[in-house]
């Protein structure tokens, strides 16, 4: 198995919460899907430091890919949680033609948060 790709984003939580605050649904509708949307159901801090991982994971998805990497819209990276709860990456539209072009299978992701920053990584095979 040979890496493809590598990326790396850290976040700062307080960034995606000013982002939520200020646009409310635009902003999430625009990054999020309805899935992913569901940790606003958790305490406003929680919420926002999940919120800030799954950007923290959309982010270093594109970077794994690369420079052609720039249409692929935040939307089409979705963490979801694996059978064993951990993160997983579901690619729809673009990000997966994207995936496919880079010559990868598939996507693996890790994410981690505290009270102030976010970070995720992301490796193509």
């Amino acid at each position: 198995m040979s890496v493809l790709g590598l990326g790396t984003d850290i976040v700062r939580v307080e960034r995606i919460a000013d982002l939520v605050a200020r646009h409310g649904h635009r902003f999430l509708d625009r990054v999020y899907r309805p899935d992913e949307q569901r940790v606003l159901d958790r305490t406003t801090d929680a919420a926002s430091a999940a919120l800030a991982a799954r950007w923290a994971a959309k982010e270093a998805f594109i970077k794994a890919l690369g420079p052609d990497a720039s249409a692929v819209p935040y939307r089409d990276v979705e963490v979801v949680r694996g059978d064993s709860g951990a993160p997983t990456l579901l690619l729809h539209g673009a990000a997966r033609t994207a995936l496919e072009g880079r010559g990868a299978r598939q996507a693996l992701v890790s994410m981690s948060h505290e009270r102030d920053h976010a970070t995720a990584t992301v490796i193509l095979i």
